[in-house]
């Protein structure tokens, strides 16, 4: 099959990508897809891979950026060589609208409770992922969450909304031996994943456990965290940002893993956690109960709930057993559900799906 992938315009929108998670998915499906027999396309803003097409600007200013390479994307949709187009953002999907066309609904700024997210663009933006819902062969949604909601938004195309979720790359996340109690955050450091409960949570119990936590990210909220535990008198330490292949080697010897967010759409941090083989506790954000069945292959909380983290921290940091069996029971759903390699062959099938389906039309 011959397939194009539009990918989001963004400044960051660089393959082989070194961040953003939305790229680094997009290049392990295509790379996986490539196993497959399949040739891909790639439009994005700036590529080395093969076969690409470059549709970014010299614009700093992010939302001003995507607008950019939605131009960009017009003046060159002549050149899609694909028979079907996977998009990611609604801005570069629009030109191509009209096309058979897959769209992968990675954003949340008109989606319920994504108050962080909300700019004076956002208004413009839900207009143009709107006329996308309307005109897209299929609208995968991350979640079972995120369906129910795309499908309230367009009623009449409800069976045009498809569940495949996020997934993770099971041969590069792979356990190791773990270090007793080390507790893993990975995210934004801003306040929607509320690390700062966990660290106020995590205050409470040092007298009662030996443990390290380890925090990788960055954002706006660093230094005021990394203030916060340190008038804690916790043993914590903060990386920043890493490279994916170092973020593999943290979730390897970690224990735990702890996402008290309260927004999310499906984090693929989780599916890494999980992959891993670490007992992961997060908050009941979008996307977590597709991800970990409580009670039997993790925990889950309250989003808010400081003492139901409490409760579960204190399970885990009891019992290293109660640990390595969440952590194996994880890794068993993942390699089911999550892998890429199982994603790939479900998107395969839906593009088959969408062809057959114009097919029959024509």
């Amino acid at each position: 099959m011959n397939i194009t992938f539009i990918s989001t315009g963004s400044r960051i929108d660089v393959f082989p990508p070194t961040k953003g998670g939305i790229e680094i998915l997009e290049f392990d499906l295509i790379k996986e897809l490539k196993k497959r027999g399949n040739t891909v396309q790639l439009f994005a803003s700036k590529s080395e891979l093969e076969n690409s097409i470059e549709i970014g600007s010299n614009i700093s200013f992010d939302r001003i950026h995507n607008f950019y390479s939605m131009v960009n994307c017009w003046k060159k949709k002549s050149l899609v060589q694909g028979e079907i187009l996977h998009c990611h953002y609604p801005l570069t999907a629009y030109p191509f609208l009209g096309k058979p066309l897959v769209y992968s609904e990675h954003n949340w700024y008109n989606l319920p409770k994504a108050k962080y997210h909300k700019t004076l663009f956002t208004p413009m933006f839900s207009f143009f992922q709107q006329k996308v819902y309307e005109k897209a062969d299929r609208i995968i949604a991350l979640s079972s969450e995120i369906k129910e909601i795309i499908q309230e938004k367009i009623p009449e195309r409800k069976n045009k909304v498809v569940f495949i979720p996020n997934f993770v790359d099971s041969g590069i996340f792979v356990p190791a031996k773990k270090q007793e109690n080390k507790i893993l955050f990975v995210g934004r450091l801003d306040k929607e994943k509320n690390l700062e409960m966990l660290i106020e949570v995590l205050g409470e119990l040092k007298n009662k456990f030996d443990f390290e936590l380890e925090v990788i990210g960055e954002g706006p909220e660093r230094k005021k965290l990394e203030s916060q535990a340190k008038k804690a008198g916790i043993k914590c330490n903060f990386f920043g940002f890493v490279s994916h292949k170092e973020l593999a080697f943290f979730f390897s010897t970690a224990s735990v893993f702890v996402l008290p967010s309260f927004f999310e759409v499906m984090p693929v941090v989780v599916l890494e956690a999980m992959s891993s083989g670490c007992a992961v506790i997060a908050s009941n954000a979008f996307g977590i109960k597709d991800q970990i069945d409580s009670g039997k292959n993790g925990l889950v909380f309250k989003k808010g709930k400081k003492e139901e983290l409490k409760n579960h921290l204190i399970d885990l940091l009891s019992s290293s057993t109660l640990c390595s069996s969440f952590g194996s029971k994880a890794r068993e759903k993942v390699l089911k559900e999550f892998d890429v390699k199982v994603i790939a062959e479900k998107t395969e099938k839906l593009y088959r799906e969408v062809l057959e389906e114009r097919k029959q039309k024509a």
